[in-house]
């Protein structure tokens, strides 16, 4: 029972201090400084970032660029690379996928002639900090997130046993892998399975909440979203339920929409029982609630969903009435549309 993000991608600027030796238009740039990219999307859907003077730095990219810690992944020719804000290949774009950046480090996939694949991590120096090693794992899976690091701690699935576990940012094993799912350590504990049920774990490795749950989420400003087989509730990190067990889950377009996680204090949920098979033809049923499970401005919706304009950033497309609404974590409207 998965969760699917929507990333949808946007314009953005982006702040550089210097020009130099660009690799990808062939040409030296002069130093300069305080210089701004702005970003064009070609009518062939690649990307060209010129500085306010009209000089190409990058031209005709496959992928968009979204610096973090000063570093972007690029895509070009199929493969996948690391370029400085200054357009210069720290790494160059020899790898099957590199996921971005977070907390310091940057997943690295390499894939086999035989379909295996192995997981690397770059530091955000462009160093590689955990040399490849073979993990279960489908590039075009689409969970490849989970492989990223939070808190200092990375999940690991081995390819032969199929088992899930945790490594640190030396690629040493704080937990074994010994389970059969387990979900990032978002917060101070992570969800993992035993038989047909979920419980949660210390960064020992430790069972501190039990296998007690039908279906247990990641925690998330605090809070965890858990099922007991028929609603959805909220429990805190000592396992107390802070919001009772009482929201559904529905059909959206992407997959089963569960409770979503708790962000900047508020959550979006279903607020109708069991499952619902039709979420496009609900009405009033959906809407954001705060940690006390008080709907947020008392405001109801056709349909809401968590999304990402840009990465790391998140926020919600909503549906009421005749109206497509962008909202903020916060249920700010940031644009409005009519259908």
């Amino acid at each position: 029972m998965k969760k699917s993000y929507i990333i949808i991608a946007a314009c953005m600027i982006i702040t550089i201090t210097c020009g130099c030796t660009n690799p990808f238009v062939g040409s030296a740039k002069e130093v300069v400084k305080d210089v701004k990219l702005i970003e064009i999307k070609n009518p062939d859907y690649t990307f060209t970032y010129k500085t306010e003077d009209g000089n190409v730095i990058f031209d005709n990219l496959e992928q968009q660029l979204s610096f973090i810690d000063g570093i972007a992944v690029i895509a070009k020719d199929g493969k996948f690379g690391l370029v400085n804000k200054y357009g210069e290949y720290i790494v160059e774009p020899i790898y099957d996928y590199i996921s971005e950046f977070r907390d310091g480090m940057s997943a690295f996939f390499i894939q086999d002639i035989g379909g295996g694949v192995k997981i690397g991590y770059f530091n955000t120096k462009g160093e590689m900090a955990i040399e490849p090693m073979p993990a279960d794992l489908q590039l075009n899976s689409g969970y490849s997130y989970d492989y990223n690091f939070y808190n200092g701690i990375a999940m690991y699935r081995q390819p032969k046993t199929y088992k899930y576990g945790y490594i640190n940012k030396t690629g040493k094993f704080i937990v074994e892998p010994i389970y059969e799912w387990a979900g990032p350590f978002k917060g101070k504990l992570a969800p993992v399975t035993k038989g047909n049920k979920y419980g949660y774990i210390n960064t020992s490795g430790i069972l501190v909440l039990p296998y007690k749950y039908t279906f247990a989420e990641i925690f998330s400003d605090g809070l965890a979203a858990v099922y007991d087989g028929k609603t959805w509730g909220y429990i805190n990190e000592a396992g107390d339920y802070v919001i009772p067990s009482q929201f559904g889950s529905y059909e959206g377009h992407d997959g089963e929409e569960i409770a979503n996680p708790f962000i900047d204090g508020y959550a979006a949920v279903y607020l109708g029982k069991g499952q619902a098979l039709h979420s496009d033809v609900l009405k009033g049923q959906f809407a954001l609630i705060d940690k006390t499970g008080k709907i947020l401005n008392g405001q109801k919706y056709d349909s809401l969903q968590l999304t990402y304009l840009e990465p790391g950033k998140a926020s919600y497309m909503a549906r009421l009435g005749g109206k497509f609404l962008t909202l903020d974590t916060k249920g700010n409207i940031l644009k409005e549309e009519q259908y």
